[in-house]
């Protein structure tokens, strides 16, 4: 893999980017099963730091090509929906880009509207384009986050039923003001609180600080639809081994979580890679030397040592009594842990090896991968239980 040369120097953007277009696939696949209008809302749309004409590099382009090719082929699959689009720009100048961009690429297949203005002013023409029916995507991915991702500001869009969002959580500068007095009214906007940090270690502090916001969003109950729920990505620096920002993800739907999870998982490698480039063209850089070798990534030690903390987590929700295991179990076991299906899977194996677990649905015990498919019986799952010792 290469980064293409239009985000070298913002490789988290090629990051952020490539999860947008994975994600939205999936979900405007599955969404379009069901329902015939889906809209989209990008309430900082840019462009800004483009380098290509197309704007294939902006969340813009990005959207509408992933919009195009899932209304083809829902369509090819006897699915006619509708898709609509909106987008918010308050820069002047930003603002005409995107009006000729939109305007040059105009097609039937595709409803645009732009819209000049600060996405705090605009909140209310926002819920009225998008009703109160249709299935509603908000990307939430500004440049600060004043009168942004403060629950206040969100909680009009959050209590519209039938949406999901996508919220950037601009960690970095979090981290550095939550303490200062200074910010104390801004960060009590966001977190309800004054959050006390103090004795955390780094990765407690951000586990921390990533939770509460989660659980604040959350507390905003829709007018209907299920209750919500929230996962998170971390988006790091090209360069620093530090999270630069969280990818908040927050729905309704068990299934919702499942598919972003397994979009974040994948999201993990194409990250890495992409950061040990950016590291790689650095050195050479500074040291003007060539480095021909790129090193293999490997996380089997570390998932080694996770693998432990995994299996006793399920030896802690499992009974005696069997129990059932499907979509919606799944969903709540990624939410509460933040892992991947995958260390689920892998750790509720061993186990099983080890005759400390069953899957009493298993006849065939062959199942090299996938120990428990969640999925079946329409999403009910299969019947699970832990082995009395």
């Amino acid at each position: 893999m290469k980064v293409p040369e239009n985000y070298h120097g913002r490789e988290q953007a090629y990051v952020k980017h490539h999860l947008l277009k994975t994600y939205l696939e999936r979900l405007f696949m599955i969404i379009g099963q069901s329902q015939s209008q889906i809209r989209y809302v990008d309430c900082f749309s840019g462009p800004w730091e483009e380098t290509d004409e197309k704007l294939k590099d902006t969340s813009i382009g990005i959207s509408l090509e992933i919009i195009r090719k899932c209304r083809e082929g829902l369509r090819k699959i006897g699915k006619n929906v509708t898709f609509q689009a909106l987008f918010i720009e308050k820069d002047k100048k930003a603002f005409k880009k995107l009006e000729t961009y939109l305007s040059e690429s105009a097609s039937p297949d595709v409803i645009t509207v732009a819209r000049n203005g600060e996405f705090y002013d605009l909140r209310t023409h926002i819920l009225e384009w998008c009703g109160p029916v249709d299935f509603t995507f908000f990307f939430i991915d500004p440049t600060g986050w004043k009168n942004v991702v403060e629950v206040s500001t969100l909680e009009q869009l959050l209590k519209r039923p039938n949406s999901e969002f996508l919220i950037n959580f601009m960690y970095a500068f979090l981290l550095r003001t939550h303490t200062q007095e200074s910010f104390q009214d801004d960060i009590k906007a966001i977190f309800g609180y004054v959050p006390d940090t103090n004795g955390l270690t780094p990765q407690e502090k951000e586990a921390y600080l990533i939770k509460l916001y989660r659980t604040q969003l959350k507390q905003i109950a829709p007018v209907r639809g299920g209750r919500p729920r929230a996962v998170h990505v971390p988006i790091l620096y090209p360069l620093k081994d530090r999270t630069l920002y969280h990818l908040v993800y927050l729905t309704r739907h068990a299934k919702g979580i499942t598919v972003f999870m397994e979009e974040s998982e994948k999201l993990e490698r194409f990250q890495w890679q992409t950061r040990e480039q950016a590291k790689q063209e650095n050195r050479e850089s500074r040291t003007k030397q060539l480095e021909f070798i790129f090193q293999a990534h490997d996380t089997q030690q570390e998932k080694e040592t996770d693998l432990e903390v995994f299996k006793s987590y399920w030896l802690k929700i499992l009974s005696t009594h069997p129990q059932q295991f499907g979509i919606e179990r799944l969903a709540d076991m990624l939410e509460e842990t933040g892992w991947f299906e995958s260390d689920l899977q892998v750790s509720f194996g061993e186990l099983a090896k080890q005759g400390r677990v069953e899957n009493l649905d298993d006849k065939t015990k062959r199942r090299p991968k996938k120990f428990i498919h969640f999925e079946a019986n329409h999403n009910q799952g299969e019947h699970l239980m832990r082995i009395e010792e």
